[in-house]
């Protein structure tokens, strides 16, 4: 089975069907289940984060037990009569969902992510921008949505939410390193808007400039950033906006690397009036994704499937 958070709350069978997981309550608890995955939930908190507002917490633990019963019937049917759950299992004080990382798409996130990273710090842009595109692909909504406001779950959707558009950053800054610039400039800029006190973002976006020929949009766009932080926290900006700007006033060679990735057709901006754009089969042989990367409306696939909370 596959278990899916990042998004709405779902699982869908080996077979890919998407199981019926009950009323909202009910797959409330089994988000709840999947956000502490091989860890186990006490009754207590299950209350304070589902039922934060009742008055009747005997009520809240009933339903509780009856929801989980439901679940296990629809995880593990044909169990009910043994009594030999694995999925979803007692604990002491709670409930505990045992799966595999693999089997749990923020488990698959946090696998690729990291395998990304140590990809990218070894010189491997390409296949690092793969593994890190391929783990953003995985959100498919805006997580905990249909949660009611309450400390844990502000504090989860917190976690995703910076996990996310750090992913982001990760992917951009490893596409970079293979001379794309000029076809991250849209989505990077789109996103820094959504977030200006992302000062790494900044950064990535004033080299993306640099890598399109905009070298002064890229100062400017540095300079910006400055006065914002000045005025709206009265800090200096971060010591990567300085050495950024200072790369770019000295034309430092390596913002732009020597074999830069080719697109289809006569360049980025044939690709963006075509509506899509892919990376040469040279660049892909040794990726783990699937033997073409398309993009679309000129923006590179990890920022397609980013989805701004």
């Amino acid at each position: 089975m596959d278990f899916r958070l990042l998004g709405e709350t779902a699982v869908l069978a080996a077979d890919g069907t998407s199981l019926d997981l009950g009323p909202r309550k009910q797959r409330m608890v089994l988000g709840a289940l999947m956000l502490r995955a091989d860890k186990t939930i006490d009754i207590e908190q299950f209350i304070d984060v589902i039922w934060p507002e009742t008055a009747n917490s005997r009520v809240a633990v009933n339903s509780l037990h009856a929801y989980v019963s439901k679940l296990r019937r629809i995880l593990e049917p044909g169990t009910e009569r043994r009594g030999d759950y694995e999925i979803l299992t007692r604990r002491s004080r709670g409930y505990r969902l045992t799966v595999r990382q693999e089997s749990l798409d923020i488990g698959r996130v946090r696998i690729l992510a990291q395998e990304g990273r140590k990809l990218f710090a070894a010189g491997h842009s390409a296949q690092a921008s793969a593994y890190l595109r391929k783990a953003l692909a995985e959100w498919r909504g805006a997580p905990l949505k249909d949660f009611p406001d309450g400390p844990w779950i502000r504090d989860e959707a917190h976690y995703l939410a910076e996990l996310h558009r750090g992913l982001i950053e990760d992917a951009a800054e490893a596409d970079l390193a293979q001379g794309l610039g000029p076809v991250l400039v849209p989505e990077l800029g789109r996103l820094l808007a959504a977030f200006p006190y992302r000062e790494r973002l900044r950064v990535l976006t004033a080299h993306a400039l640099y890598q399109a020929g905009r070298q002064a949009d890229a100062l400017s766009l540095i300079a910006e950033g400055r006065r914002q932080m000045a005025e709206a926290f009265g800090l200096d900006p971060d010591p990567r906006i300085r050495v950024m700007e200072d790369r770019i006033l000295h034309h430092d060679p390596s913002l732009t690397p020597r074999q830069v990735v080719r697109l289809h057709g006569d360049s980025c901006a044939r690709g963006r009036r075509q509506g899509t754009i892919r990376l040469t089969p040279k660049v892909l042989a040794t990726s783990p994704q699937r033997s073409t990367l398309s993009t679309t409306r000129g923006a590179l696939s990890y920022v397609t499937t980013c989805f701004i909370p």
